[in-house]
């Protein structure tokens, strides 16, 4: 899983559609993408996967999220069906375990994590 930890660090700081979002501004012309922990994937058994943004780059690391937008706790078997080997689509996949997910109401940053899961998906082996 370091492996891809590491693939999915480089997907997320390089892709420039991302980069674009992560800038964007809100009508009061202040950042809309909040500093800080935006995604946790807290699986049982192993440190949790966090996506933080510092503003401008987004860091994967494993360690205990702080107050994250978005955390979602799995078990072991779940993370590897829906990153590792099967891979249903993201929504469906999140849809069907709505009582694990804890996510703000933002807009910007649920579209934020979705695309943050979904490269996750597609940096499989």
């Amino acid at each position: 899983m370091d492996r891809k930890k590491v693939k999915w660090e480089f997907v997320l700081q390089t892709d420039p559609g991302l980069k674009e979002r992560i800038k964007r501004l809100d009508a009061a012309g202040n950042p809309a993408t909040r500093k800080g922990d935006l995604l946790c994937l807290a699986v049982k058994g192993a440190s949790p996967l966090v996506v933080n943004c510092d503003g401008a780059t987004l860091r994967v690391e494993r360690r205990e999220a702080k107050n994250p937008f978005c955390l979602w706790s799995m078990d072991r078997k779940q993370f590897s069906r829906l990153f590792l080997e099967e891979r249903p689509p993201m929504l469906v996949a999140m849809n069907n375990d709505q009582s694990n997910i804890r996510m703000g109401s933002d807009h910007h940053h649920g579209s934020l994590v979705v695309s943050f899961l979904v490269m996750l998906q597609e940096c499989g082996e």
